[in-house]
């Protein structure tokens, strides 16, 4: 790996059987991500919650978008959205996942990964995009701020198991009337 981005892409994943990609990142990715932010045994409960294969053929099926960060040949990311109603006729954008690779942070490629992510929003015609980030997960939360997101909403949910999600929400409008809400 070098610092060099020009071989960065994102590619859509069209056939299920690439799927794969996605799962072996999770496993690479995700429990180091959370370690510390939530208890270490809710981690592989997450895991086969969210990057079980079933799972994830489940939501493809469904109509979940995979994309995956590639540098040159090596995956080191990805990303998985879909589109949304938004309760008054129009469009928004739900960013599920997206994560990079430790060893490619500090170069960008997040925000690339994030501009890419505006851009389909803006094709779809979507009015905003929203995702969930760990209240403390304050890396993330950062990375999403600099990008123009705000933290709309507070949100603690079960995600069973006995585990609880304890989230912002947070947005970025596609339409110039933003309002961060005080975050509790």
């Amino acid at each position: 790996m070098n610092d060099d981005n020009s071989k960065i892409r994102i590619e859509e994943i069209s056939d299920c059987s690439r799927l794969e990609i996605v799962e072996k990142l999770a496993w690479k990715i995700f429990p180091p991500t959370y370690e510390g932010l939530i208890p270490p045994e809710q981690i592989p409960y997450m895991m086969r919650i969210m990057y079980d294969d079933a799972v994830l053929r489940k939501e493809f099926s469904e109509g979940m978008r995979f994309d995956v960060i590639f540098d040159d040949a090596t995956p080191i990311g990805y990303i998985c959205w879909h589109s949304a109603d938004d309760g008054q006729g129009g469009k928004i954008l739900r960013l599920e996942k997206l994560y990079l690779d430790f060893g490619w942070h500090g170069r960008s490629i997040g925000n690339l990964a994030l501009r890419y992510v505006i851009a389909e929003a803006e094709r779809l015609g979507a009015s905003f995009i929203s995702l969930n980030v760990n209240r403390k997960n304050l890396r993330a939360q950062k990375a999403y701020l600099r990008a123009g997101f705000y933290r709309w909403r507070r949100e603690k949910e079960s995600v069973g198991g006995g585990f609880f999600k304890d989230d912002y929400i947070m947005r970025y409008d596609l339409a110039p009337n933003r309002s961060e809400v005080a975050a509790q």
